[in-house]
């Protein structure tokens, strides 16, 4: 294979257009973030052939290289090496040196085949190194078609993420009881690469809560979802926290009773260990209080304010300071990007199934 030869295939591979080429970016893109992924999508299916057909192309080539090689090393370097190396040549100038009438042209016509034998390797040698160079632009050509293989994949990743983000926000949008802190969350749902497990709403009423009231109680109908009812805003009640959106109560789904101290007790126990990124100001449950800054399961006895309810005997109050000083979200963003490894991991390795809560 010439120089020459190697060099149109190197050209080759690098003519492959880059996926999102100039003409394709100047065209307007859509704004709805499932159209930008088919988008995606289409475009990569479109890298994907080319890289297909370029690879093809490459495979033949060298195809035809390693024949030629072959050949090379068959029938041009075969009568070379074996006029040379078996000593015809030599027997051949003996009996010339007594028949020609002159001596001097009959060595150097054996010369002269000494030379075309060393040429003869040469070519071979050149062949097979030019093989060498077509092993190469096979691998360029397999990376090429992998590197066009991954992006697609990639690509349908972002199609089905940006719908299920479209369906959850939609489900959001019907929601009549959805307030500010609600709507902080969609616009940080919808923005972020992975579907966030808090942006699943829950089936109670989330109207006038602040960002990180909709948090903590987001993450109780992902951690818990045996739980029916979290209160949150209620306008008529004498301490200030419920009116104004920045206190949740998380309810026992049996009163209180039996399995629910475990339960209330775990609860509490999570929201203790993590309060300042939900921008936790205080706990109570079981009339006991635990304030922000105090050790984790260290409460303080409170009076007796004459109903199990009152009590807090069926439920774990949580109420936040201003509403929006913790950084939960980031802690939901970065659980569901490691829960969606996990799930890859297993789908790769055929386990077919992803880790419980």
């Amino acid at each position: 294979m010439s120089t020459g030869a190697v060099a149109l295939v190197c050209a080759v591979v690098l003519a492959v257009p880059a996926a999102g080429g100039a003409a394709e970016k100047s065209q307007p893109r859509p704004t709805d973030p499932v159209a930008q992924a088919k988008e995606r999508v289409s475009a990569a299916e479109k890298d994907l052939d080319r890289a297909l057909v370029t690879a093809r192309r490459i495979t033949a080539q060298a195809d035809r290289a390693e024949r030629r090689a072959e050949d090379a090393r068959r029938d041009l370097g075969a009568y070379a090496r074996e006029a040379y190396r078996s000593g015809g040549v030599d027997l051949m100038g003996l009996a010339s040196l007594f028949d020609s009438p002159n001596p001097s042209d009959t060595m150097r016509r054996a010369m002269v085949v000494r030379l075309l034998a060393e040429h003869q390797d040469s070519q071979v040698a050149e062949a097979l190194a030019a093989v060498g160079r077509v092993d190469v632009l096979r691998d360029q050509a397999e990376d090429l078609v992998t590197q066009a293989r991954s992006q697609l994949k990639a690509a349908e990743s972002s199609l089905r993420t940006a719908r299920q983000k479209r369906d959850i926000m939609g489900e959001l949008a019907r929601g009549a009881a959805a307030g500010v802190g609600t709507e902080q969350l969609t616009e940080l749902c919808l923005a972020s690469d992975v579907v966030v497990d808090v942006c699943a709403p829950p089936p109670w009423s989330e109207q006038n809560l602040t960002f990180d009231a909709v948090m903590i109680e987001r993450y109780v109908h992902v951690r818990w979802p045996h739980i029916e009812v979290v209160g949150g805003w209620r306008p008529g009640d004498p301490y200030p926290d419920h009116p104004s959106g920045r206190a949740v109560d998380i309810m026992m789904p049996s009163g209180g009773a039996g399995d629910d101290v475990a339960l209330g007790d775990a609860i509490a126990r999570y929201y203790q260990e993590n309060a300042a990124a939900y921008g936790i100001y205080y706990m109570i449950w079981r009339q006991r209080i635990w304030k922000a800054g105090e050790p984790i399961g260290q409460w303080t006895a409170m009076a007796d304010r004459g109903s199990p309810t009152a009590n807090h005997m069926d439920h774990v109050h949580i109420s936040v300071t201003n509403g929006s000083s913790g950084t939960a979200w980031q802690l939901a963003e970065q659980r569901s990007a490691d829960m969606a490894a996990l799930i890859g991991k297993d789908r790769e390795s055929g386990k077919g199934s992803s880790p419980g809560r």
